[in-house]
């Protein structure tokens, strides 16, 4: 066994020759044995090296074993120590006591009795480290698996939530997909463009809740003008449908694309005869163009304070807009 894996035992007694009994008598147990003559000189070497085990005299010339004992455990932790003492005074043996020694020995020293007393307390010492260092090691382990734990908890929360957004959009589409296919049957029944609109309007209000509208197409001169009004339970006066809608005409002609808006906010856009029944109502218009550019109608739909158009009606529009705009096509 190296030195430096040598348990270390500290010797201090201020008479030379016990001192060096001590040191020769603890080397044959393979020990790294230092040996200091004072409280200082201990303290000095502990600094250094510090010790496993400590074995001082009570009595030093400097100060006293106690002390030594007191200033290393403040410097360098609990270090085990044993107290030799030639003292059979009550008050020593009292004050040695409190410090806890693995052993206190009286004079003449019986070596037997040390050795048997260091090797005991140097296995309860390499048992300790072993216990904490089985310790530290099932922490670690324990802070590694949780963070494991944690990484995984993530990642399959991470999944869960992609997997839920991915249902949900597909569940979305396959529905689009159906109300599609169902408007598009429906419309290849239409005969008239009274049929189509009032298919597109009774789609609108089985996905979307009760709702008014209008719905316009283009005439021979190229007009659009009205050609059916639709509400629940009883569509709005020719007038005011008239009057709602031509905002909405000025804008899709200019740029033809689906719009949400709220005509209460907008109130001064429209003919001063409906302004006060705009409150609260909310529009959404839907301009039909069979081919890039060429628009042929314009549907507009609208509410009156009930739940105001949402993005999801929007989306319905943009579903439902190119089928419809066909149908009025093909019935030209």
């Amino acid at each position: 066994m190296s030195d430096q894996a040598k348990p270390k035992v500290l010797v201090v007694d201020d008479e030379p020759e016990l001192r060096e009994l001590l040191a020769d008598a603890l080397s044959g147990m393979h020990l790294q044995v230092q040996a200091a003559a004072s409280g200082k000189e201990a303290q000095d070497m502990a600094r250094r090296q510090r010790p496993d085990i400590l074995v001082t005299d009570l009595r030093l010339g400097d100060c006293t074993g106690l002390e030594v004992i007191d200033r290393l455990r403040v410097e360098l932790g609990d270090i085990p120590a044993v107290v030799i003492t030639g003292a059979q005074d009550p008050q020593s043996f009292c004050e040695a006591s409190r410090r806890k020694p693995v052993e206190l020995m009286t004079k003449p020293l019986d070596l037997p009795r040390l050795k048997d007393t260091i090797q005991r307390e140097l296995a309860n010492l390499s048992k300790a480290r072993k216990a904490l260092g089985r310790a530290c090691r099932l922490r670690r382990l324990a802070r590694q698996v949780n963070k494991e734990r944690k990484t995984a908890q993530r990642q399959l929360s991470s999944t869960c939530a992609d997997l839920t957004e991915a249902y949900r959009d597909l569940s979305v589409q396959l529905e689009a997909q159906q109300v599609s296919v169902r408007y598009q049957q429906e419309l290849l029944e239409a005969k008239t463009d009274d049929d189509v609109f009032r298919a597109m309007f009774k789609t609108f209000v089985h996905n979307s809740g009760p709702l008014s509208g209008v719905a316009l197409v283009c005439d021979e001169s190229a007009e659009l003008q009205i050609a059916g009004r639709f509400g629940v339970p009883s569509p709005d006066t020719l007038a005011f449908c008239k009057a709602l809608a031509g905002p909405h005409v000025e804008s899709a002609l200019r740029d033809p694309q689906i719009s949400l808006s709220d005509a209460g906010e907008q109130a001064q856009a429209f003919d001063e005869s409906i302004r006060r029944y705009l409150v609260g109502v909310t529009t959404l218009a839907i301009p039909l163009l069979p081919t890039e550019g060429e628009m042929i109608g314009l549907v507009v739909l609208y509410r009156k304070g009930e739940q105001p158009f949402l993005n999801e009606d929007l989306a319905l529009a943009e579903l439902l807009a190119p089928p419809t705009a066909l149908a009025v096509r093909r019935n030209d």
